[in-house]
């Protein structure tokens, strides 16, 4: 250890931080921005202290932890003094902040037709939970249509060190410039649009009004199995974003993440492994 080190190991702190503390909490964020040294020995170094971490990206919580833990159900008890936004059970009908109350009816519609109409119910009753996995998977698209524009914002405020510590997060810039310029909002606004006009097309004042085989028609129109895939439209735009986040919704919700039989958020004293063992073509020296 050098005398410079000692000496830092002797102060402790560096603007408020520990040594552990600043490693931990600032070390990716510094050696993306180019500074190879130790706290105190740049003025960069203070700049990326002082710098606040991207909004919706906060240092782990263990409390936050052993609470979801210690229980389960759709539902965990808030305990008092809370930052998480635990999710609530609602007290009433949902109401879409992104959708009108007819616009919801048809996305909710079109989910069920995207995941399969074998869902019927919710996998747990529980009160103030959504009525089935439809409902659940619905709202999560809206609330990700209603975010959009809030999120789009955040992307693009990002300061220069935030941004390349997302680039280097995911490993490559496009998903970063896609949160920059992704418009759910327009996306479903014009597909919306498209649906509506080839529902009059048939003869129907609302794609809700349409029989259930015709209404699988028009989604084998836009869908992957579509007669022209180099074909693309609002329609085709408006199916991507929806099979997307329907996927999205249904597995990271109780009964998606029970069918992957998800073992997360839980503690082991060895790790459970996959239950899959390599195929021999694959597995040619045991003793790697």
């Amino acid at each position: 250890m050098k005398h410079d080190d000692r000496k830092f190991e002797q102060d402790q702190t560096v603007a408020g931080l520990s040594r552990r503390d600043w490693l931990l909490n600032f070390g990716s964020a510094v050696i993306l921005s180019g500074f190879a040294g130790m706290p105190g020995e740049s003025q960069q170094t203070e700049h990326a202290v002082a710098t606040a971490l991207p909004p919706g990206l906060y240092t782990p919580s263990m409390d936050h932890l052993a609470h979801a833990l210690n229980h389960e159900g759709l539902f965990f008890p808030i305990p008092p003094g809370a930052e998480t936004e635990f999710v609530r059970p609602r007290s009433g009908p949902f109401l879409p902040q992104a959708f009108s109350s007819e616009e919801f009816l048809v996305i909710r519609r079109l989910v069920e037709l995207i995941l399969g109409e074998n869902l019927k119910t919710a996998p747990a009753q529980t009160v103030g939970a959504p009525e089935t996995l439809y409902d659940e998977v619905a709202a999560w698209i809206d609330l990700v249509v209603f975010s959009g524009p809030r999120v789009r914002a955040a992307a693009r405020n990002l300061t220069p060190e935030q941004r390349a510590l997302a680039v280097a997060y995911f490993t490559r810039e496009e998903p970063v410039h896609e949160l920059e310029i992704f418009e759910p909002e327009r996306i479903c606004k014009e597909g919306l649009a498209w649906l509506q006009q080839e529902t009059e097309l048939r003869s129907f004042r609302s794609f809700l009004a349409v029989p259930p085989a015709m209404q699988l028609e028009l989604v084998s129109s836009i869908c992957d199995s579509r007669p022209n895939l180099a074909v693309s439209h609002a329609g085709t735009w408006f199916f991507d974003f929806l099979k997307a986040e329907a996927i999205r919704g249904y597995y990271t919700s109780q009964l998606g993440l029970k069918e992957l039989n998800y073992t997360g958020n839980s503690f082991y004293g060895q790790s459970p492994g996959c239950g899959h063992r390599p195929s021999s073509d694959h597995w040619t020296n045991p003793d790697v």
